[in-house]
């Protein structure tokens, strides 16, 4: 009876998941595209150049192609705008701004064991 309970209750807490790795595939593929934009935006009015990147990075190996390089600032570009998704999320949303270790009498997590399960 208990473990019947305990899988109900982690198939309720994975109930969202879905939804919730969708919105981060697209979010993450609007990101990426943003970041394709603003790299070859960078790279074409000269604000970066490879030769730059190069003389930054000296340990990267010289035969690697240019699109290693647009990769590579894609990536931090990317990083970065999830960044400060992320730091929206916690400062705009109600979940993202609820104070961890707080007491309180109701729990977000429901307790296999309790007896309001159907018992």
């Amino acid at each position: 009876m208990r473990l019947e309970k305990q899988q109900e209750a982690e198939l309720a807490e994975r109930k969202g998941l879905t939804g919730r790795t969708i919105i981060q595939f697209f979010s993450l593929l609007i990101s990426a595209v943003i970041a394709y934009f603003v790299a070859m935006y960078m790279f074409e009015n000269g604000i970066l150049n490879v030769g730059s990147l190069r003389a930054a990075f000296s340990f990267i190996p010289v035969y690697l192609e240019d699109w290693v390089f647009l990769a590579g600032t894609m990536l931090v570009i990317v990083v970065i705008i999830q960044f400060f998704i992320a730091i929206g999320f916690a400062l705009g949303s109600p979940e993202g701004r609820r104070k961890t270790g707080k007491p309180s009498l109701h729990s977000r997590v429901k307790d296999p064991n309790d007896s309001d399960w159907g018992d």
